[in-house]
């Protein structure tokens, strides 16, 4: 595994065959939304400002890939536009990654797996290489924007029932900074913003834009980590 500070590494390189893997197991051949193929940020910026989305849409077409963002880009895509403009305004680069890498536009269709035939290790499977690309990303600091991302993290987790444990992280709300901090393992201290969209119709609205950009300054003038 390749672990450098302050560089890019692709999630291709590192964990394309185990994804792969996930792909090509027959069982999970009766789940809707597998047939319609995988589409995964390649290369993530190290030691940046990490956005965490759920999943990539699906634009009708079949098939895997991998897609970069690049961060000076006057095209990137407007989806991404407020995370460059963050970056731009706090001055540290950024990346993105999505937690799962099935290609669906309606969220409602991700928590219908559930019922599927081995749909729940199909979700597993895939938070679990999530979990290992934001722990060798080091982020400096992870936004989440999407309410279903913040449960599979392990926001919701209640450990003496065994209930939404997925990926296991432990938060804490720091009243030092006014935000949550990541308590334990790998990313131990990091703060974590969760927020909601940052674009379409339910995204915040400019007042709650700008005092977001002013807390993560914030949190990070006072070199938490």
């Amino acid at each position: 595994m390749e672990e450098e500070k302050n560089i890019q590494f692709s999630v291709k390189r590192n964990f394309g065959k185990r994804i792969d893997e996930i792909w090509n197991d027959e069982k999970f051949n009766e789940i809707p939304t597998k047939k319609q193929g995988y589409a995964i940020q390649d290369t993530i910026q190290s030691d940046a400002l990490m956005f965490i989305g759920i999943n990539p849409s699906y634009d009708g077409n079949h098939g895997n890939s991998y897609y970069d963002n690049h961060q000076e880009e006057a095209k990137v895509h407007k989806y991404f536009r407020k995370f460059q403009d963050i970056s731009q305004k706090i001055e540290i680069p950024w990346t993105h990654f999505d937690l799962l890498f099935v290609r669906e536009t309606q969220q409602s269709e991700i928590e219908k797996m559930y019922s599927n035939k081995n749909g729940l290790d199909f979700i597993v499977k895939q938070l679990e290489i999530s979990k290992e690309v934001i722990e060798l990303a080091k982020p400096r600091v992870i936004i989440v924007n999407n309410t279903l991302a913040r449960k599979y993290l392990g926001f919701e987790k209640d450990k003496d029932k065994n209930e939404n444990i997925w990926m296991d992280f432990d938060f804490e709300f720091d009243p030092k900074i006014g935000t949550h901090i990541i308590t334990k393992g790998k990313l131990k201290n990091t703060p974590v913003f969760f927020t909601s969209m940052l674009t379409g119709q339910r995204a915040l609205d400019n007042g709650s834009y700008e005092r977001l950009i002013w807390h993560i300054k914030f949190v990070l003038e006072k070199n938490f980590r």
